[in-house]
């Protein structure tokens, strides 16, 4: 088992609520949670997985949870599994998270090196925000099966500006992103994403044959879906799909948008 390392920086005007910092020897536990304005954030390091969280704004309030498991069932593998999760809303400013797959059983599953973040910001309105990332030793998943916002989205906004953006990589080239911005109402279902050293990247799907990658917005804006791969990107849902290399959908705007599924799979 691996100690886990914790580095928080805090600076909340009106008040922070610390959960717990409970370093136990199996599982290890983080737990923070805030309520004020100002910025909150830290660092997880576990030797196995490195992940981040970062908020600020006029009013923010949520929580943030890590924990790493010793993989008892391949304790010879090396590797401990790893999960977090951040649940968090925000008036005027952003909320982000990430997580980063350091280590891994590279003789049957190939290098380490996965990442993948989740960022909203927002000025003049508000927004809230569930991601959840998990990591052990043959890849890296964000399963959100019950890790979502009220109404199933994994983000939701409402301001006179915000920026959203969705990313994950493999390490070996393939990545894919939701990125969009504009004024209005906006909700975003990204439930799954995945990655390995060896196995396709996927984004929207994958934790089994689950998609739920949508993105709903009224008011102006603009969208962009961008995949890259070594050797074929495909949008999944779009029934688009190309060699290697990238490949884009964007679009803009005004009155309303509604993308029933951007997912994407890159090799």
């Amino acid at each position: 088992m691996k100690r886990i390392l914790v580095a928080l920086v805090l600076a909340l005007v009106v008040s922070l609520s610390l959960g717990s910092i409970a370093l136990a020897d199996d599982p290890d536990d983080v737990s923070v949670s805030w309520d004020g304005s100002g910025s909150v954030g830290g660092s997880v390091d576990t030797g196995d997985a490195l992940a981040t969280f970062d908020t600020a704004g006029g009013y923010i309030c949520g929580t943030y949870t890590a924990r790493e498991t010793e993989n008892t069932s391949y304790p010879y593998m090396g590797v401990d599994n790893f999960n977090t999760h951040i649940n968090a809303y925000v008036e005027d400013g952003y909320i982000y998270s990430d997580c980063t797959r350091t280590d891994s059983y590279e003789g049957s599953y190939g290098p380490s090196g996965q990442t993948s973040w989740s960022y909203v910001g927002v000025g003049d309105g508000y927004a809230s925000m569930a991601y959840r990332s998990t990591t052990n030793f043959a890849q890296q998943r964000d399963c959100c099966y019950t890790y979502q916002l009220p109404g199933g989205h994994n983000i939701d906004v409402n301001a006179v500006y915000y920026e959203i953006d969705r990313y994950a990589e493999d390490g070996r080239g393939n990545s894919g992103e939701f990125y969009a911005h504009g004024t209005g109402t906006a909700t975003l279902d990204c439930m799954n994403a995945e990655a390995s050293g060896c196995w396709s990247l996927k984004l929207g799907g994958g934790c089994g044959c689950y998609t739920d990658a949508n993105y709903n917005a009224s008011g102006a804006g603009h969208v962009k879906v961008t995949g890259t791969g070594n050797n074929s990107v495909a949008f999944d849902g779009m029934g688009i799909s190309s060699g290697g290399g990238t490949l884009k959908f964007i679009a803009d705007w005004v009155s309303s948008i509604s993308i029933a599924d951007y997912s994407l799979t890159a090799n």
